[in-house]
């Protein structure tokens, strides 16, 4: 698909405008390609920058990145966050990151790795798709093609370098493009922020009398500073805190004496390929959507650097809302579909603020009210706290965003006949699905590998289903036959022959992460994003239908002529 293709419907040049190619924009390109959606992604910039502040991806954004088969080779390039050593003013205290709360994924540890690599990934995986991305090309306006209706589509103007003044007739237009975002502006969308006093610096740079592989964190009175094994283009990635009212460019010189100040002259730094002084701000847009247009990534949301999460809660953005503008293109989505992902992604990225800003302002505030914590609780609470397995387990889970669910979303439910949420096992409607290894025509492979292609997955789990319950779903949703996928999963034995048509759960960690009893059949309906949007006990299909066709029937249709 190139990114000229032009929309179905000749009212639109395109079906998506996506402005900016960071991560973000790139993820949703990614996604829209592989549902067929015509779109066009352009970038002010006139080629891609080899320098980012994000340097990391969480387990859950390797898992997301999946469908596109970016994620094994990006887990082998970077390098994996194993250990944190916290170096305070009498102790130094190492927390292992390797041990706990990832069991359900694949993907067991914070990953580093520059988000140049990660866009180049991105980058890689759409050209060889036939898709370019417009370099050079700057948004500067939109109007609604029906001032009445701010659902009816946009019309942007772009400014071209090579071609002058153009305007392009989108269904949808996708800000991306960062904390400064025209698009943002032009929609008319408030931006809630405060700043953090000071200004940091980001270097990457090489640094001897630091043990390799692991994660420093060197906190004191004076704030903190932390080193992160970058590897490439350098092996340090270092955030630092510049002296209160210091407004000069950053050098190696002055970096050399914030790590002095830190790490009492044990570590010596060198060869930097990077510096870059910058002011933290804490901000998120009053709402993501404004009738056909969009905000997502540093567009939407801005916050500290601290717990990577960034760049991460970007991508998954762009994730939840790929599939529903793709099906709304199709006329396979209901309004509150389309409509949806401000109301499932806004609270993730309220969270994301409050957890970095809370972290950040006790790291760094140089209120002596707030130093308290970090130089009298931090020593007496971190030896314990990091022995604690539970402790750790849940902080990872949060960290790498494994636990991020919608729950509350109007586009989850729970068939009838499934007990109360509070007292059942396993994931809910609106959790993510765990992952786990199976067997597939006599494969060995990941669940999450098998659901990966794009559209809904229904998994038939347990024993009792009728043989013809896939062809009873399949001409019941007519409509979704191409994004539908239905699959049996059932208990197995090495012992026993492969089923066709069956994945089967040999080891039993599927049934039990999934909270299955192989005696009880249940249904789930898997949503393209990898979260469970329908759950039903039993073998009765009317619930997980009804689900299905309530949001991706647009409302017209429901509407009496």
């Amino acid at each position: 698909m190139a990114a000229y293709q032009h929309s179905a419907d000749s009212n639109f040049d395109v079906d998506v405008l996506i402005v900016g190619a960071g991560p973000t924009g790139l993820a949703l390109a990614a996604q829209l390609q592989s549902f067929g959606t015509s779109f066009r992604i352009i970038d002010r910039q006139l080629a891609r920058s080899n320098h980012s502040r994000a340097l990391a991806l969480q387990p859950r954004t390797l898992e997301a990145l999946r469908p596109f088969g970016l994620s094994a080779a990006l887990a082998a390039a970077g390098h994996p966050a194993r250990g944190l050593h916290l170096h305070l003013p009498e102790q130094t205290i190492p927390v292992d990151l390797a041990d706990v709360g990832s069991e359900d994924s694949e993907f067991q540890h914070l990953l580093f790795l520059s988000q140049a690599d990660t866009e180049h990934a991105l980058l890689s995986h759409l050209q060889a798709r036939g898709v370019r991305v417009e370099h050079g090309v700057e948004f500067q306006d939109l109007a609604r093609l029906d001032p009445e209706d701010p659902f009816a589509g946009m019309e942007a103007k772009i400014q071209r370098l090579d071609r002058g003044i153009e305007r392009v007739r989108a269904r949808y237009v996708v800000g991306a493009d960062g904390a400064n975002s025209t698009v943002r502006s032009k929609a008319g969308m408030d931006w809630r922020s405060s700043g953090y006093p000071g200004d940091f610096v980001l270097a990457d740079l090489e640094a001897d009398g630091v043990e390799p592989g692991l994660m420093h964190s060197y906190i004191n009175e004076d704030g903190f500073m932390l080193l992160f094994p970058l590897g490439s283009p350098a092996t340090w990635r270092l955030v630092g805190m510049k002296e209160h009212g210091d407004t000069s460019d950053a050098t190696l010189e002055s970096l050399q004496a914030i790590a002095d100040k830190f790490t009492g002259g044990t570590v010596t730094l060198k060869d930097p390929e990077w510096i870059n002084t910058f002011k933290l701000s804490s901000r998120i847009a009053e709402y993501y959507q404004s009738g056909s247009v969009f905000l997502a990534g540093d567009a939407a949301h801005v916050h500290s650097p601290v717990a990577a999460q960034g760049m991460n809660t970007g991508i998954q953005d762009a994730l939840n809302l790929g599939w529903k503008l793709a099906l709304g293109a199709r006329g396979l989505a209901s309004d509150e579909l389309v409509d949806s992902y401000d109301a499932e992604r806004r609270p993730v990225g309220q969270g994301v603020l409050q957890f970095t800003d809370r972290l950040f302002r006790l790291a760094s505030s140089r209120s002596n009210l707030l130093k308290l914590p970090r130089t009298k609780l931090l020593p007496a609470l971190a030896p314990k706290a990091s022995g604690s397995k539970a402790l750790r387990a849940r902080l990872f889970r949060t960290v790498s965003q494994l636990d991020t669910q919608y729950r509350g979303s109007d586009m989850v439910d729970t068939g009838d006949a499934r007990l109360p949420a509070f007292i059942t096992a396993g994931p809910k409607a609106g959790d993510r699905l765990p992952d786990a290894v199976v067997r597939d025509n006599g494969r060995e492979m990941r669940l999450h590998e098998i659901l990966a292609t794009p559209g809904f997955h229904i998994l038939l789990c347990g024993r009792g289903w009728p043989a013809d319950t896939q062809l009873r779903l399949h001409n019941a949703l007519g409509r979704l036959s191409p994004w539908l996928s239905v699959q049996r999963l059932n208990v197995g034995s090495r012992l026993a022959a492969d089923s066709p048509n069956e994945i089967q759960d040999i080891s039993g960690l599927a049934f039990e992460r999934l909270g299955l009893s192989v005696r009880r059949p249940e249904l789930l309906v898997v949503r393209p994003d990898g979260h469970i949007g329908f759950r039903s006990k039993g073998i009765d299909i009317t619930g997980a239908v009804d689900y299905l066709n309530r949001i991706t029937t647009p409302t017209s249709i429901h509407q009496p002529a």
